[in-house]
């Protein structure tokens, strides 16, 4: 877990850095140069005081305010981006101004960011992960129509609240089916 150390020089927002590649040879890093490129949480982590780990994130002393408690929570969502909350009800954008960031610096690279090769790589995933989305709900929404067509088979009725379900069934399958191009 990464930790502040009061004696350490903060790296702002804009400044580039060296870094040690893997080969051993050192190189800029000019990711902080460009206002689109993602921040780590890890490097959000870095520009904070009293940082431990909460959950599924972090707690720490909120830097736009006074902060004698960690009333600061900072993690990741499901889409990438850095979530950043002063439960003592500082905005975001004061809180990150404190810590030399933007808004824009939470959020994940975007795709036009990158070479050519790696937005058909990114966009290949994409593509891979909405294929994936589409079978669960196809496969979950089949097993709804098979229960369904199973009691009308037995010679029971749909209640109203059941035939909704087999609608709203239907109408997931349809949207799955565009989703993938495999419908008008």
């Amino acid at each position: 877990m990464p930790t502040a150390n009061a004696s350490a020089p903060r790296r702002w927002h804009g400044e580039a850095r060296k870094t040690t590649h893997a080969t051993g040879r050192t190189r800029r890093d000019d990711s902080a140069l460009t206002h689109q490129r993602a921040i780590t949480l890890e490097q959000v982590l870095a520009r904070l005081e009293r940082v431990r780990k909460s959950g599924a994130g972090y707690s720490a002393r909120c830097p736009a305010h006074e902060d004698r408690t960690a009333s600061l929570s900072v993690a990741v969502g499901n889409d990438g981006r850095i979530l950043a909350h002063c439960f003592a009800g500082c905005s975001t954008h004061d809180l990150l101004a404190a810590i030399g960031l933007t808004v824009g610096d939470l959020f994940p690279r975007r795709l036009a960011d990158s070479t050519p090769e790696k937005r058909r790589e990114l966009q290949g995933l994409a593509l891979r992960a909405q294929l994936r989305s589409c079978a669960n709900l196809l496969d979950s929404e089949a097993g709804v129509v098979l229960i369904a067509a199973g009691d009308l088979h037995r010679g029971c009725t749909l209640s109203d609240e059941d035939h909704a379900r087999l609608v709203l069934a239907v109408e997931r399958i349809h949207a799955a089916r565009v989703a993938i191009g495999g419908a008008r």
